[in-house]
């Protein structure tokens, strides 16, 4: 009912405003407390969401890692990877010694064919079709009862190992001489593959290989080179503390070094020329090489 001295459409009018007032504010209140309660639901459910994908995350890692670390161990167990017992005999290392026959040699390691596979040097074989050595002809140099090879650790960098010569097992080809005693060969093996290191501690199928490692050994060790090698070991020892080699600067033999007129000296022959000739004739390159992976 309206006041006394209002008009009753105004009466009517106060209280549909006051009624639309408080129903406004309540269902903003409501809608308010609404908005509140489904962000924090929202938010929780986010932070419920994160913490199961962090931790599925994690687990996709851990299982991740483990198939890769399944996969490096069986990789280094097929191909047989990292350092072997030294087995040269302790000895004098000398560079003077009788003449002594060098021969390199090759023997198939199946187990690299998983490793070019691995790395992804079957996709590189693909694309220098015809041009690449075959990673599972292994060469080696080998001298008297020895053979000294490159070889891979772990990481897959190079490096120095040596082995009893089983000639059963080998193709061999004579390719020159040395005056260099076993543990001399041994010390002039490391310092190849020290150098080579220096420049590339990676195996590469290209540039960085047992056929590099080979002709780089065969240089130093050849009939003729007693000064170079004299000089680059001095350098080497100094850098690293390797072993000492017997009068190292003390030729006694100049007639087997290359005269400086660039005449041929006295039994010096040209056994790198003779390496690279065999190997070359001797290595099967890759123009069919799916065999190998397969």
């Amino acid at each position: 009912m309206a006041e006394p001295g209002e008009p009753e459409h105004e009466s009517i009018r106060t209280k549909l405003g006051t009624y639309l007032h408080d129903g406004l504010s309540k269902g903003r209140e409501v809608s308010i407390g609404g908005l509140q309660k489904g962000a924090g639901i929202g938010i929780e459910g986010l932070q419920k969401g994160a913490g199961i994908g962090i931790e599925k995350l994690l687990q996709g890692k851990e299982v991740g890692l483990e198939i890769l670390l399944k996969e490096k161990l069986k990789l280094e167990h097929s191909v047989g990877l990292g350092p072997k017992p030294n087995i040269i005999p302790p000895g004098p290392a000398k560079i003077d010694s009788d003449h002594r026959t060098v021969e390199i040699g090759w023997h198939p390691v199946p187990g690299l064919g998983i490793l070019a596979e691995k790395t992804g040097l079957e996709k590189l074989i693909d694309d220098h079709i015809g041009k690449l050595p075959d990673p599972t002809q292994h060469w080696a140099v080998l001298v008297g009862d020895y053979v000294h090879e490159l070889w891979m650790d772990e990481e897959l960098d190079i490096i120095y190992i040596n082995e009893a010569l089983d000639r059963s097992g080998w193709h061999t080809f004579e390719v020159g001489q040395t005056r260099f005693t076993d543990e001399a060969l041994r010390l002039a093996a490391e310092m190849s593959i020290h150098n080579m290191r220096e420049k590339r501690p990676k195996y590469n199928l290209i540039s960085n290989n047992c056929q590099n490692y080979a002709l780089a050994l065969l240089d130093a060790i050849q009939i003729g080179k007693h000064k170079e090698f004299a000089t680059s070991f001095a350098v080497y020892k100094a850098a690293t503390g390797a072993g000492t080699i017997e009068e190292l600067f003390v030729d006694k033999h100049p007639e087997e070094q290359k005269l400086d007129d660039g005449r041929p000296a006295l039994h010096r022959a040209d056994t790198l020329q003779v390496a690279k000739q065999v190997m070359d004739e001797n290595t099967t390159k890759l123009d069919n090489h799916r065999s190998l992976f397969r």
